[in-house]
């Protein structure tokens, strides 16, 4: 309620500048998207030097205006840094993308807490750098269409998605497979061709094709060799 102090954990979606010394913090939390203003967050002297940063998870204390959606932060701990996409350029723009379609997809209310598990887990296991760019991109956007109840539905004996209505688009069954289960994928080729499947399916159902996935896909292939990133 308005006028309250609130404690939660969050995730670190956006950092925008609110002044020449204020930031405005966009976060995940498990309610919903927050937003809060931090004033003096860039001077010298600020509590709040070092205390967030993009994908950080941190422990925050907010006021609860009761005016506006810009709530005010009092507090902030970072509980996990993920300093290990600092390393990774290609990662760290993936990681962009899974910041910006959990933003953009998780609910208000007690159900952004799955939201937060699935980001959480995403940026996790991109700052530990074990696996493949695209089979993390395939498992966290498959999952993220689960929770947001849009997740494909593949037909197992031709191979295709179900669309919106009575629409398919056919795909091979290998992709199809792939989908399923990209980490058992090991051709990268396939795992491609999945992605680009997902791509149209995102499309088609949220009548969005985000510039943050258009480029983490293009980082996810080495250009430079000719070769995808597995």
């Amino acid at each position: 309620m308005a006028g309250e102090t609130t404690k939660t954990e969050a995730i670190c979606l956006r950092i925008s500048p609110w002044s020449t010394t204020s930031h405005i913090v966009t976060w995940l939390t498990p309610v919903g998207v927050v937003a809060t203003s931090v004033k003096g967050a860039v001077r010298p002297k600020s509590a709040f030097l070092g205390q967030y940063d993009l994908n950080y998870t941190c422990e925050i204390v907010y006021y609860l205006r009761a005016h506006g959606d810009l709530h005010a932060l009092r507090e902030c701990s970072p509980l996990e840094l993920r300093e290990g996409l600092r390393n990774d350029y290609r990662a760290l723009v993936m990681a962009e993308h899974f910041r910006a379609v959990a933003g953009d997809l998780a609910p208000s209310g007690p159900d952004a807490a799955e939201w937060v598990d699935l980001l959480a887990g995403g940026l996790d296991r991109l700052a530990r750098g074990r696996g493949g760019l695209l089979a993390e991109m395939l498992r966290f956007e498959t999952a993220a269409l689960r929770l947001a109840g849009l997740s494909p539905e593949i037909e197992a004996l031709d191979g295709a998605f179900s669309l919106r209505g009575e629409r398919k688009m056919p795909i091979p069954r290998a992709v199809a497979e792939c989908i399923r289960d990209p980490e058992a994928e090991k051709n990268n080729e396939i795992l491609l061709d999945a992605a680009r499947a997902i791509g149209v399916f995102y499309t088609f159902h949220l009548e969005s094709a985000p510039e943050t996935r258009r480029a983490a896909l293009s980082m996810a292939v080495n250009k430079e060799e000719g070769k995808i990133d597995g």
